[in-house]
């Protein structure tokens, strides 16, 4: 039984350490996008997170640690 919660918080631990808010922000936005059920719905969401994405990319600049860490994240949640 031990072992069980040892490995559930280090699982849980290294999971929450690979996450970045950009990264869950495009997932959460991609979500909807998968949920949408007309076209309208389905036009706005693509242009919405294609536009987010664009936005986050621009916010991160050069800062190309802060990239890799964006597109590690985004890999993990897709």
């Amino acid at each position: 039984m031990k072992w069980i919660i040892l490995i559930v918080v280090i699982v849980s631990f290294v999971s929450c350490e690979n996450q970045h808010p950009l990264a869950l922000q495009l997932c959460d936005c991609y979500t909807q996008l998968h949920r949408a059920n007309s076209d309208e719905e389905i036009n706005f969401w693509g242009d919405s997170c294609n536009a987010l994405h664009i936005d986050i990319i621009s916010q991160l600049g050069e800062d190309q640690d802060e990239k890799k860490l964006f597109i590690k994240a985004y890999r993990r949640c897709q």
